[in-house]
């Protein structure tokens, strides 16, 4: 049951949210491991209202916050109680905030002071809070925050290395404007979020997850190719301090229940190792290169060939806007090729994303071959 709720939430926000199908794996990797999550993208792209839609779906009590540097400590973990503050007691009044919150999202997360991210910090680590003398444990099911870009200052690499999740969001392409914009007013008139499970749910999922990782141990080959990615990556430039080398196999056990997998496979260590060993875009263009050529993934073959079929009908399409016959009647050949090519590719989840890609350019193509025809023989 509580694969089929997992299966349908997924469902859900894939169907609300326009081409975010890696930003939802993403967001249910963070949610099943409870590690901290990042949403680095252009101001616009969904990302509170993707986090907001999840904490309606399962129910929580949802935190949010647009962080300043001028943000103080009491607007989100509360107000010292005055009354508590007389007595000799250090005390906070935590109602609708952070500390009661099972969902946690923060937006702008460099812009935050040092007060603020030296708070966090235990709070990420250890989901626990100083008061009164005693350290206390949160109910935070999962840290989401958000930036436009990642923080140059080496000040803030530390606390960028305890963000385990990375995720790079991108505005929705032309081609899907109209499914966008269909959506989005959906959103904007306050699309109700039907409960799909529960925190209860969610507190059991994230059991079975960590003893996913914990008997990972046990899949020698795994561990065998995982060292071997490791090695390459450091061959690369590509750097993972060794708290991350852990925590990729742990978002790997949270990918993999988010996949109905019964064991972890190479597929989502590959999705794992994109979203957890990269310090920014360029490491992810090297950790997709290393994919391919140590075959980690059974699924990543495909995603070559439509990746350089898409690349061929745009190289075509950009020729024929300009050019006369034969331009055309190559960028025709090219797109039966194409439809012959995809023809051939399974049906894979892990796909989504890339055949939703290859789709924008090869309808835009029709479209045009269309409309030279019909201005050619007058239809």
């Amino acid at each position: 049951m509580l694969k089929e709720k997992l299966a349908e939430l997924k469902y859900r926000l894939a169907e609300r949210f326009v081409q975010r199908e890696a930003e939802i794996t993403a967001i249910l990797a963070g949610l099943l491991s409870g590690e901290p999550t990042i949403l680095v993208g252009e101001v616009g792209t969904a990302k509170t209202a993707l986090i907001e839609s999840l904490a309606g779906m399962i129910d929580a009590k949802y935190f949010y916050y647009l962080l300043t540097r001028f943000t103080e400590p009491d607007e989100i973990l509360g107000v010292l109680d005055i009354n508590a503050l007389r007595e000799g007691r250090y005390v906070r009044r935590t109602e609708g905030k952070l500390p009661q919150a099972e969902i946690v999202f923060l937006d702008e997360i460099f812009k935050a002071s040092s007060a603020i991210r030296n708070i966090l910090l235990d709070i990420i680590l250890n989901k626990r809070i100083f008061c009164d003398g005693v350290y206390v444990k949160l109910p935070m099911l999962a840290l989401y925050t958000a930036s436009n870009e990642i923080s140059g200052d080496i000040e803030d690499l530390p606390f960028y290395d305890r963000l385990t999740i990375r995720c790079f969001v991108k505005s929705v392409s032309e081609d899907s404007w109209v499914e966008l914009i269909e959506r989005g007013i959906e959103l904007d008139l306050g699309l109700k979020n039907e409960k799909v499970m529960d925190v209860k749910d969610v507190k059991t999922l994230q059991n079975e997850v960590n003893e996913k990782f914990r008997r990972i141990k046990e899949n020698g080959d795994l561990i065998r190719r995982y060292i071997e990615a490791l090695v390459r990556l450091k061959q690369r430039g590509v750097k993972i301090s060794d708290r991350r080398k852990i925590k990729v196999l742990k978002v790997a056990s949270a990918i993999s229940f988010v996949y109905g997998e019964d064991n972890v496979s190479l597929d989502s260590l590959a999705e794992a190792l994109k979203l957890t060993a990269v310090h920014d875009e360029d490491d992810l263009k090297k950790v997709e290169q290393i994919i391919l050529e140590l075959g980690l993934s059974s699924f990543y073959q495909h995603v070559q060939k439509i990746q350089v079929v898409t690349a061929e009908l745009q190289n075509a399409l950009n020729a024929s806007l300009n050019g006369g016959m034969e331009e055309i009647k190559m960028l025709s050949t090219i797109y039966k090729k194409a439809s012959a090519v995809i023809s051939e590719i399974p049906k894979n989840p892990r796909l989504i994303p890339y055949i939703r890609q290859f789709e924008q350019v090869y309808n835009r193509v029709g479209d045009v071959l269309e409309r030279k025809k019909a201005e050619l023989f007058g239809l």
